[in-house]
């Protein structure tokens, strides 16, 4: 039995219940398996715990013989998104963008329209008094890397 395929499909059947709330990524290696699910509306603890236990019973229901690691994660506070459909939530938080073409933006995210974000921030890490924050839109598909600058204000 293929228990990277079997899991991927009891995951995308489990999500089907849980309007709002998207696969991220499925790591498999080897015997050890990590499913990160998002939402588009912050996740709990209680929503993560639930969507655990229904993709492990039916896991347990159709590989009783497999051995495997499962672990079901919202991403990490300072992790990259990775897809387009985790940016709303996020506006008005300060991002840290690297473009493909290795340009460095540092800004609040102001909006999300179809595939373009936009930005209000410096273009360079360290701004000078003087320096107004600039609009910058960018095409998602431009995005290299992003994620959230954490602040403890």
């Amino acid at each position: 039995m293929n228990v990277e395929k079997e899991l991927n499909e009891i995951v995308a059947q489990v999500l089907e219940n849980h309007t709002g709330i998207f696969l991220v990524q499925a790591i498999h290696k080897q015997k050890n398996h990590e499913i990160v699910i998002d939402g588009d509306l912050p996740l709990g603890i209680y929503d993560i715990s639930a969507i655990s236990r229904e993709i492990n019973q039916l896991a347990d229901e159709r590989m009783p013989e497999e051995e495997y690691s499962l672990d079901i994660a919202s991403p990490g506070a300072d992790s990259d998104l990775l897809l387009l459909r985790q940016y709303p939530k996020h506006i008005g938080r300060e991002f840290n963008v690297i473009l493909k073409d290795e340009t460095s933006i540092i800004g609040v995210l102001k909006s999300v329209e179809s595939e373009t974000l936009e930005f209000e921030g410096f273009k360079t890490a360290k701004p000078k008094k003087k320096d107004l924050p600039e609009v910058t839109k960018i095409n998602y598909q431009e995005i290299k890397k992003a994620n959230i600058i954490l602040s403890f204000k």
